[in-house]
């Protein structure tokens, strides 16, 4: 098995209630597109098996996925 993580900034701007989904290979890299840290702003990090895509596609639907920030 070849685990392999991602990261996920999600962003929600309440006034407007659009969500902005960014997907990263580090989570410095996201935090760099995150000026401002707020309750609407949480990057989660995502472990799947790179030999498996369908573990993949599962994890990122999935709604347990482990929170960072």
């Amino acid at each position: 098995m070849a685990d392999r993580v991602i990261y996920k900034l999600t962003e929600y701007n309440s006034s407007t209630g659009e969500e902005k989904i960014v997907y990263g290979h580090t989570k410095q890299s996201l935090e760099n597109q995150m000026p401002t840290v707020s309750e609407d702003q949480k990057i989660t990090e995502i472990n799947f098996d790179a030999n498996d895509m369908n573990d993949l596609c599962d994890q990122l639907n999935s709604d347990v996925i482990e929170e960072d920030k």
